[in-house]
């Protein structure tokens, strides 16, 4: 099985964003979707996120057509990283587009 990768965007909440992303990679794994979960920071680093299936973003930053794949905004993560509504949005979308 294909890993999936998906890269969460954060900014000035730096710390937020590293949990976030071991949070997910672990909600995806139990979900039984193998996935690698990196972050980037546009905090005074405003460059393109690495190449990944889905970007999801603390904070606006990128479009889809700027990053070539699906964009998610999971900015209540900052305040609750268990966001029942957030983590369905974002199972949905690795469903419909884990590799087979």
């Amino acid at each position: 099985m294909t890993e999936y990768r998906v890269c969460v965007i954060g900014g000035w909440c730096g710390n937020r964003m590293v949990m976030v992303a071991e949070h997910l990679e672990g909600v995806l794994s139990n979900a039984g979707l193998p996935s690698r979960v990196t972050t980037h920071s546009v905090w005074d680093n405003y460059t393109r996120p690495p190449a990944a299936d889905l970007i999801l973003q603390l904070l606006p930053a990128f479009t889809q057509s700027e990053t070539g794949c699906p964009v998610l905004t999971i900015k209540p993560m900052i305040v609750d990283i268990y966001h029942q509504e957030t983590i369905e949005r974002i199972l949905n979308q690795v469903r419909a587009d884990y590799p087979a």
